[in-house]
C-alpha cells in the first residue's frame, strides 16, 4: 500500500551512512545534486526543534507573516494572484501540450501556463493547478528547488509542516556543511500518477541514468493552503527508494 512504512530497527551512526541517505544520494547523484535529500534517525522532538531554530536563526529566522517573500493567502483560500483552470480532473494520459522547459537550479524543469507553476519568482516557483497534471508539475519542480540557494524558504512554504520537515531542514543543513555540492545532472524523461485525490497525490518520476537506462522514484504532494506542497516520508526523506526502471507504464515527456 502506498505510503505504508515498514518498521525498522533503530540505526546508529552518522546519517550519511544510513540506508535511506545512501539510496537517495545514489539517485540524486545522477539527478540533481548529492545534497538534495537528507535522511536522519529522528532525534527527540525537542532536539529537532532546537536544531531547526538554530538553522533558521542563522539565516534571519523563520519568515514572519509580513515578510515579502511569504506567499500570502487571498480570497477563497488560494494564494494571492494565484488563479488556475481546475476543470480537468482526469489523470493525464499524455504529456501536457503546452509545456515549456525552463532552467531551474542545475536542470531543465517543465512548466505549463495551464497547470503551473504560474509564478516563477527568483526565490520560488509556485501556483499549481488543483488537478492531477498540476500535481505532476509540482512533483517535478518543488524537489529541484530544494537543491538551490533558497531551499530554506522553499522548505518552509512548499513542504507540509511537521516533524518530517524539521528533520529534513536539520539534516539538509548538516549535509551542506559536510558535503560539497556536485553538479551531476540527469534529465526528466517521463512520469506516472500512482494515486490522486483532491487532497493528495503520488507521482512517479522517470529520469535518465548516465550509466545507461533509467532510474525511477516517487514524490508525494498534498493540497494545502491553496497549492500543492511536498509531503515528506516519515523519516524526512523527499523521495521513495530509487529503482532501475524502463519506460513501460510511464507517460514520456517529448524531447
Amino acid at each position: 500500500m502506498l505510503g505504508t512504512m515498514r518498521k525498522r530497527d533503530p540505526v546508529v551512526g552518522p546519517f550519511y551512512k544510513q540506508r535511506g541517505w545512501i539510496n537517495s544520494a545514489l539517485f540524486l547523484g545522477f539527478f540533481v545534486v548529492m545534497s538534495l535529500v537528507a535522511l536522519v534517525v529522528n532525534p527527540p522532538s525537542g532536539e529537532v526543534a532546537a536544531s531547526n531554530r538554530e538553522t533558521l536563526d542563522g539565516l534571519g529566522g523563520p519568515l514572519s507573516p509580513d515578510d515579502p517573500q511569504r506567499v500570502r493567502t487571498g480570497p477563497g483560500g488560494r494564494p494571492e494572484n494565484c488563479r488556475t483552470d481546475d476543470g480537468d480532473t482526469a489523470r493525464p494520459t499524455a504529456a501536457p501540450t503546452d509545456v515549456k522547459w525552463r532552467q531551474l537550479v542545475t536542470m531543465m524543469a517543465p512548466t505549463s501556463p495551464s497547470a503551473g507553476p504560474l509564478h516563477t519568482d527568483a526565490t520560488m516557483w509556485w501556483c499549481f493547478a488543483h488537478t492531477p497534471t498540476g500535481a505532476v508539475l509540482a512533483a517535478h519542480v518543488i524537489p529541484v528547488q530544494l537543491s538551490g540557494v533558497s531551499w530554506r524558504i522553499v522548505a518552509e512554504q512548499q513542504i507540509v509542516p511537521g516533524k518530517s520537515r524539521d528533520s529534513f531542514v536539520t539534516s539538509k543543513a548538516e549535509a551542506e556543511e559536510t558535503n560539497p555540492r556536485e553538479n551531476a545532472v540527469g534529465r526528466f524523461t517521463g512520469f506516472s500518477v500512482e494515486s490522486y485525490t483532491d487532497d493528495s497525490a503520488t507521482v512517479r518520476l522517470l529520469v535518465t541514468n548516465p550509466m545507461g537506462g533509467y532510474l525511477s522514484t516517487s514524490v508525494s504532494v498534498r493540497w494545502r493552503d491553496g497549492d500543492w506542497k511536498v509531503a515528506l516520508l516519515d523519516d524526512g526523506s523527499l523521495y521513495s527508494s530509487v529503482k532501475q526502471a524502463t519506460p513501460n507504464g510511464f507517460i514520456m515527456w517529448e524531447a
